[in-house]
């Protein structure tokens, strides 16, 4: 094991023997990540970790069932709910540049920590909300935590994942997020109209609890520690968790293959380098990837309930429940890329799974909305194509940039994510009143196809390949 003894602040200014000796650390301890098997750490890691995805995504859906009651109690325009509704996204843009900037200097786990707390304090102002402007406020702090958890989670998942088996380690406990949205729709559909639209942002506030617990009993990021030159604490991490995988085999680990990880230059965290010629086309791409996926997903996630109610008609009871319906059903993407993404490549996933995604839409745009069971049928089909490229850009972005600023570039795309999704909800209240439901499905059906096309023609493949390999 090759020592260093810089701490994070002399990693900038480290000399060249220093720079070489931090580099051959790195790929020492990669080496020794990647012949481990899951052990007890990991699955800790995954299991909490994902309890505040859980909460992510619950709180995410939340207010889809809260603004078919807030819709008519305070007598929303179209426009006012696509404003509270877009709140939350508005607060993510800030989170998800501030938390994995706050990642990159601090850690995984303090970042983790942090926003996933202060998501659910805010959730506990959003149920104390008594107007549309208080409750725009509390969204868009709530919003702050939600954007920063997200990226930097999935960071830290990726990191202590073994390349051959990631997008299904990762997809996993990426799947508490889609459980989440099952536990918004399950809960919403009992708790709103037995104890008001308050009591499903108290349930959303317990990822306080789950951030307190994650600090005491999760270790950090091996891979961001010898990053910074904390050699001896990531040192320290690895052979726990090599303890553990032996204790459960009942015999000594290989040793570590050096030809496992190519050498990796020890260098500091330059967050410009995202634009510098090797990384500049992959940074386009994903950005891409992230605004066009989620206008699509989190517009028709956010607004179907509220397209229930006021297009078809249905009372709150029918709209809570045929909503439920289709979050349910959405579960089965995420446990199908989980299944498959390792086999069939990034690359060709997203590139079928976005059209696809597409066409339920534009059918809804050119036949219109004429039943429930077809809204239904054809929106859930979207959803499920969509969702499963929505859970696999969490595996795919943090894998195409370096440790040194993987949690930022995970951070800048999941901003393009926020924008998109920001912006979607707005303009569908405005193109909904001013055009019609079939131009809400035309716009939403459109814009994915614009991903599809980049990823067909520049995407690069990181199937079984190591995250020293794929990013150097």
């Amino acid at each position: 094991m090759v020592q260093f003894t810089a701490t994070a602040d002399r990693v900038a200014d480290a000399t060249a023997e220093e720079r070489a000796a931090l580099g051959a650390a790195q790929r020492t301890l990669a080496a020794r990540l990647e012949r481990l098997p899951i052990t007890r750490t990991h699955w800790r890691s995954r299991l909490i970790v994902g309890m505040a995805t859980f909460f992510d995504g619950f709180d995410a859906l939340a207010i889809a069932f809260v603004m078919p009651v807030l819709a008519v109690a305070w007598k929303l325009t179209p426009a006012q709910t696509g404003m509270l509704i877009s709140g939350a996204y508005v607060g993510q843009v800030l989170g998800a540049l501030f938390f994995p900037w706050f990642a990159e200097q601090f850690g995984r786990l303090r970042a983790t920590a942090y926003s996933a707390g202060l998501f659910g304090l805010a959730s506990l102002l959003c149920g104390f909300s008594w107007s549309p402007p208080s409750l725009l406020i509390a969204r868009f702090v709530q919003g702050c935590g939600l954007g920063g958890e997200v990226p930097v989670a999935a960071t830290y998942i990726n990191e202590i994942a073994r390349a051959p088996s990631r997008g299904r380690f990762f997809l996993m406990y990426e799947t508490a997020f889609a459980v989440g949205y099952i536990g918004a729709a399950s809960t919403g559909l009992w708790l709103v109209p037995n104890f008001g639209w308050q009591s499903i942002f108290f349930v959303g506030a317990l990822p306080a609890i789950v951030a307190a617990v994650m600090r005491r009993l999760l270790p950090e990021s091996p891979r961001w520690l010898a990053s910074k030159g904390r050699v001896a604490e990531a040192d320290a991490i690895v052979t726990r968790m090599e303890g553990e995988a032996e204790a459960a085999l009942g015999h000594p680990l290989p040793a570590p293959s050096a030809s496992a990880v190519p050498p990796v230059e020890g260098r500091r965290t330059r967050f410009r380098e995202m634009f510098a010629l090797d990384y500049r086309t992959r940074t386009i791409l994903v950005w891409t990837l992230w605004f066009c996926q989620f206008f699509t997903t989190q517009g028709l996630n956010t607004w179907l309930p509220t397209i229930y109610r006021t297009q078809l008609h249905l009372t709150v009871h029918e709209t809570l429940q045929y909503s439920f319906l289709n979050y349910a059903l959405g579960i089965g993407s995420a446990l199908t890329v989980a299944l498959l993404l390792d086999r069939t490549g990034r690359r060709l996933w997203f590139a079928l799974a976005l059209p696809l995604g597409s066409l339920p839409l534009l059918i809804l745009a050119g036949v219109g909305v004429t039943s429930v069971p077809e809204l239904m049928i054809l929106a859930w089909l979207s959803q499920f194509c969509h969702s499963t490229c929505s859970v696999s850009l969490y595996v795919y972005t943090p894998e195409l940039f370096p440790t040194r600023m993987r949690a930022f570039a995970v951070g800048t795309s999941a901003t393009a994510r926020n924008i998109g999704a920001s912006l979607s909800p707005t303009l569908i209240g405005i193109v909904l009143g001013s055009a019609g439901i079939s131009y809400v499905f035309l716009m939403l059906g459109l814009v994915p196809l614009i991903g599809a096309a980049m990823v067909a023609i520049v995407g690069t493949e990181t199937k079984g390949r190591v995250l020293e390999e794929i990013s150097p």
